[in-house]
């Protein structure tokens, strides 16, 4: 046992401690610096995926918030087109809705169409923020990415929709026996304020359990 104990000592004492520990140093070294890289990396993606998360709860808020005006205007202009549908029932009811929507056309669709132009130009730069973020987003790898984008997709339709309505009231210049005049008429007067006003909450409902999922998923 002694002369084991012995034998040891002498290997231990004459290794060369020296060249090894600078062999092994600059391997430990970048070891330790890699794992840090990789550390910093991850928290830095991290970081990033949660401001994104952040910026489109944000920008889909200010969009629901600035589509409520043109929305109202919309509302009050299809009330203006019903106050004009004639008052008798010759007509069938889809003629009698296009007359009304015509008749107010020329009476107060450019003043109408004016204002709401304004509106929807206030609410401009929250469409295009918006969608900047979802094409940004695809950069990420998020968990069930398609569902955020298909949603802001929607919500971004509303503001086109409403912009062709715009376009279609401040005119009373169009040739209205045309088909394809009267086609986009009978879109545009199609809209429901009520269903869009749905459709807005539906897809805000969907970015935030899009947008938690995530978060937990970062920091769960």
């Amino acid at each position: 046992m002694a002369a084991s104990l012995s034998a040891l000592i002498n290997t231990l004492t004459g290794a060369p401690w020296l060249e090894i520990i600078r062999t092994i140093a600059p391997v430990l070294t970048a070891w330790i610096a890699f794992s840090a890289l990789q550390n910093w990396k991850k928290q830095d993606r991290a970081k990033r995926e949660a401001e994104f998360l952040d910026q489109i709860i944000d920008a889909t808020h200010q969009y629901v918030l600035e589509m409520q005006r043109p929305i109202a205007l919309v509302r009050l202009s299809r009330m203006g087109m019903a106050a004009h549908s004639p008052s008798y029932s010759t007509l069938a009811v889809t003629d009698n809705v296009r007359a009304g929507a015509i008749k107010y056309i020329e009476a107060r669709g450019e003043q109408d169409g004016k204002r709401l132009r304004e509106a929807l130009k206030i609410a401009e730069p929250a469409v295009i923020k918006l969608r900047s973020l979802s094409t940004k987003g695809q950069v990420f790898k998020f968990i069930e990415y398609t569902a955020c984008f298909n949603a802001v997709t929607l919500l971004t339709w509303h503001y086109d929709h409403i912009t062709a309505f715009a376009s279609m009231i401040e005119s009373s210049q169009w040739n209205w026996q045309n088909s394809e005049v009267s086609s986009l008429l009978e879109k545009v007067i199609a809209i429901d304020t009520d269903e869009t006003l749905k459709s807005l909450s539906e897809q805000n409902s969907e970015i935030l359990k899009f947008s938690r999922r995530n978060y937990q998923h970062i920091y769960g």
